[in-house]
This record gives C-alpha cells, structure tokens and sequence, in this order.
C-alpha cells in the first residue's frame, strides 16, 4: 500500500495546503491542520470508493490516514520549526557546511522534511504488516486519531483569536463532499476506459497489461508528482540563480513577463507532454516541446545571459525529474 500511502501525503501536503507562497505564512496551526485533514479524508475516501470499499483494504487505509494526521500534527507544531533551529545554530559560520547550507537552505529543509514524512510513511506500512487483525488495526487508529484531536483542540485553544467555526467547518466538509463525489465518478470511468484499453494492442503493451486500479494510481501519483511538488523543487533549486534578485534586471523582466502563474502552468504542461513523449518513445516530440518554450522566451534568452541560464537550469532540472518519474512508473508497473 505504499504508493497509496505517498497519494493521500502529497495529494494532503501539496495540494490541499498554501505551499511555498505568501498565504502559507498567514495560515494558523489549526487551519493547515484541518486543511491536510481534508485532504486525507478525501484521497482516503477516493481510494476505498476505488476499490469496492473492501473491509481489508479500509481498515489498513484507515489506520495509515489517521497515523497521517497524527504524524503531521506533532511534526508541523512540536518537531519541525525546534529541528530547523537546530541545523541553523549548529552549523555556524565556522562550520565547513554552512556556506552550501546557507546557499541551499529552502532546498535543504524542503527534503529534510520529506525524508522524515517518508519515514514515517514506511512506519506506517510497516504496521499494517505487522498487525494483520482488523480489530488490532482499528484500535490503533483510533488511538491516531484520538492524538490528532487532542492536539487540534489544544492548538484551537491556544490561537485563540483565530479559534475554528463550526459553521466554517462544516461547509469546508460540504464543499469537500460535493469535491469527492465527482472525482471519484471521474476516476471510475477512467478505470473503465483502462480496463477497455487493456484489451488494446498498443505500444505500451506492458503498462495497459496492468489491473486497472494498479494503473490508475500509478499514472496518478506520477502525475501529483509532476505538478505542483516538482513546480517546488525547481523553485528552490533555482531560485539563486533567479536574475529577477537584480534590481536592475527586475524591471525589464516584469515587462516582459506574462500572466500571473502562467510559468508554473507552461512548466506543468510541458513535463506532462515530455512525460508522453517518453511513455510512446518519440524523443523527437521533446526536442519541439522544448523548442516551443524556448521561442516564448527568445528575447529574454538573447538579450539576458543571466536568464538564459536560469532558464536552461530549470529546463533541464524538469526534463530530469519528468524522466526520473517516468522510470518510477516503469518500476511500479513491471
């Protein structure tokens, strides 16, 4: 269960919070709290729903969703911001580390912070092995979840001026509901149409021969992957090589710049199309995925030797991380 278990943290840490811009900062302990709650309880739900809501497979997920909570909860308000100042303070200007700490600090924590996540996650997994009776798994859950309630109330009351509204709740649940209900029916048809596709002679044959279920959670947590974390990762990996940090440089690139957000959705579409330009073989489609971002940058490129390594650093940063998760899939699919 362990690529259900990455689904329901990235699609719950990634997706249903304010990552990596100025509304993170505004956001209290509780609401990031109930906002990675939401996501678990309806990627949980999604993946139950998918599978025929099977006591086996339930119980398991529950107990993985609820050691999420709880996981994310005491990490995000007791462990997070004490091991960050430890690496700060510990690694001093003396230390041979610090200088490729301080020049990669956002990277830095940003991994440390996923390998502790994926620790836990494995945990996890581990202990739905190990305690295989669905009594056993349901007491532990409840003891996760018991923890994870606990600890909200006791953020609830110590932000007091910005305490949790049961009106606001409820319609976030509401909202959430509706949310479910047609992504689970948009997900159903798509396991219909793979298992149709199944019987296809295609040029992946090798993926297309794969249950349904097991190829609808592969392609979707590579697709996860591929949008907003890895819009994350080149953000921080490039974000010193920037030229927007020149004053100088700032104006003409405001000037030229397009839509709010239209970088993040031109990098995800293109990690998308390379991702089935690898998935059918034609190396070629890259090259012109890659022309074709490079001509709506042709002034910058020219005029601005600054930009234009940046822009071949997160090019190439992308275009590597859609063929490691290109791999990934072929790995989880063999």
């Amino acid at each position: 269960m362990i690529i259900e278990t990455l689904i329901i943290h990235v699609i719950s840490y990634f997706y249903f919070q304010p990552i990596g811009n100025d509304a993170s900062e505004k956001e209290d302990a509780v609401s990031q709290s109930l906002h990675f709650l939401w996501g678990t309880l309806f990627s949980s739900f999604i993946l139950i729903s998918l599978n025929g809501f099977d006591i086996g497979f339930s119980s398991k997920l529950l107990l993985i969703a609820s050691g999420l909570l709880m996981g994310y909860v005491l990490y995000e308000n007791k462990i997070k911001h004490p091991l960050t100042s430890f690496f700060s303070s510990n690694l001093n200007s003396e230390h041979a580390l610090h200088s490729v700490y301080m020049k990669n600090r956002s990277i830095t924590h940003f991994v440390l912070h996923q390998v502790i996540y994926l620790l836990w996650l494995f945990i996890l997994n581990e202990l739905v092995m190990i305690s295989p009776n669905l009594f056993i798994l349901t007491a532990i859950s409840l003891v996760f979840l018991g923890i994870f309630v606990f600890s909200l109330s006791i953020l609830n009351k110590r932000d007091e001026n910005q305490s949790l509204s049961l009106r606001a709740f409820f319609k976030q649940a509401s909202a959430y509901v509706v949310l479910s209900a047609v992504v689970l029916t948009f997900l159903q048809i798509i396991t219909k149409g793979l298992g149709v596709l199944n019987q296809s002679a295609l040029p992946a044959d090798l993926v297309f021969s794969q249950p349904p279920y097991r190829l609808l959670i592969a392609i979707t947590f590579v697709l996860l992957l591929l949008m907003k974390p890895t819009n994350l990762v080149i953000r921080a990996v490039s974000a010193k090589y920037d030229p927007k940090k020149n004053t100088a440089l700032s104006v003409q690139s405001e000037q030229d710049s397009g839509f709010k957000g239209a970088g993040a959705m031109i990098g995800d579409l293109e990690r998308l199309l390379i991702l089935l330009s690898f998935f059918f073989g034609s190396l070629l489609s890259v090259v012109a995925i890659l022309s074709i971002k490079a001509f709506a940058r042709y002034k910058l490129i020219t005029e601005d030797p600054y930009f234009s390594e940046y822009f071949v650093i997160g090019t190439m940063l992308s275009v590597l991380i859609t063929f490691t998760c290109y791999a990934l899939l072929f790995l989880m699919l063999v």
